[in-house]
């Protein structure tokens, strides 16, 4: 076979001096890198056809002269390919970090990386290729199982082990992404809070704290429960049958007394669209007030509005979808849950001490009642208060992975 050691050499379309190299004497094409060379050899000289169009070797010669190629262009590229996988590890590690699933991938960053095409150098492309191997590695498992269940192999049990620890690690992975996507919107949450309003955006500053928790204006008709957030305001509202934000009454329940009214969210059962036909299953109600507000009066404060809502659906008696579908019916002593967020001002103290018998949680600033005449459960708590619950609520998975608070 011929042997391009000695009847062979490569030459860059562009001259590259050793001085001056870098990926970006690579040619660009759709974003990806390319390497133009040519072979020159006096053995593919003598074995042309006259015409020029085809070369008198066989195929295996042809295999051998492109491998040899092959290897000759890796070397002559070696700093430019090292510096594309630099790049591909640096992005598959951030991938790791954000997106823990990927954990379960086999390997380090580097063996991971490696099994990368050098033109796979964007990040969402570096993700598909991740995810692609993510669902083979499982797949590889699961069919493994399946085929000693199925030729009754004497590995069966070995092959149900590495299923099931496969399972587990898949398993271990989607809670850490889980976690970790709960601190990153926290830490949103967070730095909303910085957020100094003047007197025009006070408003607007509502609506966004409003908008982190639950988007404005949409039911669980629009949003998977991937794309709320109430479990800040309570873990158990992460798993819901159905839900309206800033809603108007009259798509909320039958023939309301004040068909205009939006309460800012209000949640009808729980248990991640399982129809509840259990007339004692709470209804929840949360109410945001605008921050830094003190105006405050017995006719006109959060308590007493959150009250007539509760006294509106009762009356109304029965629960709706936004297009009229029964969801439930509410009975007297059907039992709700009022998370009313604001500051807690003088002025609102004052109304919480002629309104109802609150208390005021140990080691915060909020404060709860039960009203048993209503069946209401009231609850009032800061959005810094709201926060920091869910900090400690979430703070051992947190530290489980490694994340701090």
């Amino acid at each position: 076979m011929t042997n391009l050691s000695h009847r062979a050499s490569f030459h860059s379309r562009e001259r590259i001096a050793p001085s001056n190299r870098g990926i970006k004497h690579l040619k660009a094409i759709d974003n990806r890198f390319a390497f133009l060379g040519y072979i020159e050899s006096s053995a593919l000289d003598d074995a042309v056809n006259d015409t020029r169009t085809d070369f008198s070797l066989s195929e295996d010669e042809v295999d051998s002269i492109v491998d040899q190629a092959k290897e000759r262009v890796k070397n002559f590229l070696a700093p430019e390919l090292a510096e594309i996988r630099e790049k591909q590890t640096g992005i598959v590690a951030a991938l790791r970090i954000e997106h823990p699933r990927f954990l379960s991938i086999q390997g380090t960053d580097d063996e991971i990386a490696e099994t990368l095409h050098y033109g796979t150098n964007r990040k969402e492309d570096i993700f598909v290729e991740m995810s692609r191997q993510s669902l083979r590695q499982y797949e590889r498992r699961k069919n493994a199982f399946k085929r000693s269940i199925e030729k009754n192999l004497p590995d069966v049990e070995a092959k149900a082990k590495e299923y099931v620890a496969e399972l587990k690690q898949e398993s271990v992975s989607s809670l850490a992404e889980y976690v970790m996507k709960r601190k990153l919107v926290l830490d949103v949450f967070e730095e909303s809070l910085k957020f100094k309003p003047d007197t025009d955006q006070e408003s607007e500053y509502e609506d966004v704290l409003h908008d982190i928790i639950c988007p404005l204006k949409s039911t669980s008709s629009d949003l998977d429960y991937d794309d709320h957030n109430l479990w800040i305001v309570d873990d158990r509202l992460a798993f819901y049958s159905y839900f309206n934000s800033d809603t108007r009454m009259e798509r909320q329940v039958s023939d309301p007394a004040h068909p205009k009214d939006r309460p800012d969210v209000s949640v009808f059962d729980l248990g991640l669209a399982f129809e509840n036909e259990d007339k004692s299953s709470p209804i929840t109600i949360v109410e945001f007030k605008r921050p830094k507000i003190d105006n405050y009066t017995l006719e006109k404060n959060p308590i007493t509005q959150v009250r007539k809502y509760v006294e509106d659906m009762r009356k109304a008696g029965e629960a709706i979808k936004y297009d009229g579908t029964p969801i439930r019916s509410i009975e007297e002593t059907t039992p709700f849950m009022c998370h009313i967020i604001a500051d807690v001002t003088p002025r609102l103290r004052d109304v919480m001490k002629a309104l109802g018998n609150f208390h005021r949680r140990a080691g915060s600033n909020t404060y709860y009642s039960w009203d048993s005449s209503y069946s209401i459960f009231i609850e009032v708590s800061s959005f810094k208060d709201i926060l920091e619950s869910a900090k400690s609520r979430n703070r051992a998975f947190f530290e489980r992975i490694g994340i701090s608070v």
